[in-house]
């Protein structure tokens, strides 16, 4: 019986993760992101270094399973409510960054001497950002409902879908469409066209009269494998189908997360999904690493060219990234943070420089020179996500004191003569709005700082003293008199801006009682060291009020039925 040679390949696969993951794990403890011991094993292991794994495209389709499932248990998250906090205003920032940063650095590689195609081509590479690794990246630091999280999400969903025009313009420019006729693009635009039409149709019968009923249905209620696996050939199908259209295959998995994220059992499906999911993915990035040709890349004209093409891109795309933000309504603190984790040239410009090597257009030294700042991008990336936030206020503060950016005062609404022994009320969505309400009743005046103005509109219409602004920052702390306040209560989501506003609170008032909302357990003792009093963690309390609920219903005992949160009575 003759040899199955996939079982070669399944030893280069079982070589390539085990290694991956051995290098993640060493790199995790010294402190250092484990996406960037992937691609550091890929690099390794692959062609231009031990030599001890064949050609990456053995594994490009199950790489490329790796980013439909990621963007698939995003997907699994946004809840119809959720997704409109993304914004029409999102996908506009998207758009004006893809379009304005294609220019650009088109214009500058033709300064240089660039031909128009390779300088066209070379803009497109540097344009997308990383899916991957910056959903990835926000996912395991608990910052993807962020501002940053959600502004940036939301860009990087507009690249994954912008990469169709960009393929028909790489496709024109080496002669794919009709030699450049008129009747050659417009066949391709007009393709391009019916394929979304057609993505869109299919989605909106599937996701409105099929989906909610199949997995809302007793039989895969009983059986939990069924819905799972049903889950699977969801995701699955509507890659397959996307990439069948010409569109990105992550972009239709993330379509059919939304679409199931209005099932009971999402949050169950998102789980059970979860090994797939950290097993392709870790496969992704170890295959991006063996694309970089070490022998070459350090050959003097084309380490020249890579780093001429990493230092103009990073700086260029960081620009526009926080210029296309705060044109759509951006802070401005919160476009540059979303700006760097933008920063980096993504997977994608693998696929643009492979089509642009085999049309023609670009040759094998400019080819590698761009991989290769894609690639170190992409080392950057972790780096610049963990760093966005005091990176950000670094820069910020910078562009001030050199007088190119202005200081933002705060609007002088607040009698500051008369404020005292109150309770800065950190962010006034549901959470602050309730502290803010508890505080009034108790006779404890609530000062409210929240960065959305029609947030802040809210809290001034409910007779609260509200400020515009970022708390993390000492003038506007000092602004809300934080030196009398008695209370600093922190009611935003995200761990890194909560342990920066209390640092720089407890800096200004050492004595005041400082509650601050952890929304991850593993969080909570680095919010203490801050310097907060209480930390309150929502899984923790979830946990116990969930067990006074059910002790109080199965004992009915009253001490856990007043440990529960009232219910409120039908009108």
């Amino acid at each position: 019986m003759p040899e199955f040679s996939g079982w070669n390949i399944l030893g280069e696969v079982l070589l390539l993760v085990g290694s991956a993951v051995a290098m993640g794990v060493v790199l995790e403890a010294v402190g250092i992101s484990a996406i960037i011991g992937y691609l550091l094993a890929g690099v390794l292991l692959g062609p231009s270094v031990l030599d001890l794994v064949g050609d990456s495209s053995n594994f490009t389709l199950i790489a490329e399973l790796g980013v439909a499932l990621l963007l698939f248990s995003i997907g699994l998250e946004m809840t119809p409510t959720r997704l409109r906090g993304f914004g029409f205003r999102g996908a506009i920032a998207g758009l004006i960054q893809v379009s304005i940063t294609i220019l650009a650095a088109a214009g500058v590689a033709l300064v240089f001497g660039v031909d128009l195609r390779v300088a066209l081509t070379l803009g497109c590479m540097v344009a997308l950002s990383s899916t991957a690794v910056v959903a990835r990246l926000l996912t395991d630091r608990g910052e993807l409902e962020s501002n940053r999280g959600r502004s940036t999400l939301a860009v990087l969903l507009t690249q994954d879908g912008s990469l169709v025009p960009v393929l028909i313009l790489i496709g024109l420019l080496g002669g794919g469409g009709g030699d450049g006729d008129a009747a050659g693009v417009g066949d391709q635009i007009a393709s391009a066209a019916i394929g979304l039409l057609v993505m869109i149709a299919t989605i909106a019968v599937a996701g409105i009269f099929i989906l909610p009923r199949v997995f809302d249905s007793m039989i895969l209620r009983r059986n939990r494998d069924f819905a799972i696996v049903t889950a699977i050939i969801t995701c699955l199908s509507a890659a397959w189908g996307s990439h069948a259209l010409g569109l990105s295959p992550a972009l239709g998995a993330f379509v059919a997360g939304v679409l199931l994220a209005r099932v009971s059992i999402s949050r169950q499906i998102r789980a059970d999904t979860g090994a797939l999911r950290a097993v392709f993915l870790t496969l992704f990035f170890a295959s991006v690493g063996m694309l970089a040709n070490v022998r070459e890349l350090i050959q003097p004209d084309i380490l020249k060219t890579m780093l001429a093409i990493l230092g103009v891109g990073l700086v260029l795309k960081i620009t526009i990234a926080w210029f296309a933000i705060r044109v759509t309504g951006g802070h401005r603190r919160v476009a540059l943070a979303s700006a760097l984790c933008l920063a980096q040239f993504g997977e994608f410009s693998f696929v643009i420089g492979t089509e642009a090597l085999q049309s023609g257009i670009i040759e094998a030294p400019m080819f590698q020179a761009a991989i290769g700042a894609s690639l170190v991008s992409l080392f950057a990336a972790p780096l610049l996500v963990a760093k966005a936030v005091p990176l950000s206020t670094g820069i910020e503060s910078l562009l001030v004191r050199c007088r190119v950016w202005k200081r933002i005062a705060p609007p002088e609404t607040t009698p500051r003569d008369e404020i005292s022994g109150h309770a800065i009320v950190v962010g006034y969505g549901p959470a602050g709005e309730e502290v803010a309400n508890t505080a009034a009743l108790a006779g404890i005046v609530p000062l409210v700082i929240d960065m959305n103005p029609r947030l802040v509109t809210a809290a001034r219409e409910a007779g609260y003293h509200a400020e515009h602004g970022d708390a993390a920052q000492q003038e506007i702390l000092a602004h809300a008199v934080a030196e009398r306040a008695a209370a600093l209560v922190m009611t935003l989501p995200e761990p890194q801006i909560a342990m920066a506003t209390i640092s720089q609170f407890r800096a200004l008032n050492a004595d005041a009682i400082i509650v601050a909302r952890g929304r991850y357990s593993r969080f909570v003792e680095a919010m203490r060291e801050a310097g907060a009093d209480h930390v309150i963690s929502e899984e923790t309390t979830a946990g116990t009020l969930l067990g006074a609920t059910l002790v109080s219903r199965m004992t009915g005992d009253t001490t856990a039925a007043a440990a529960e949160p009232s219910e409120p009575e039908e009108a």
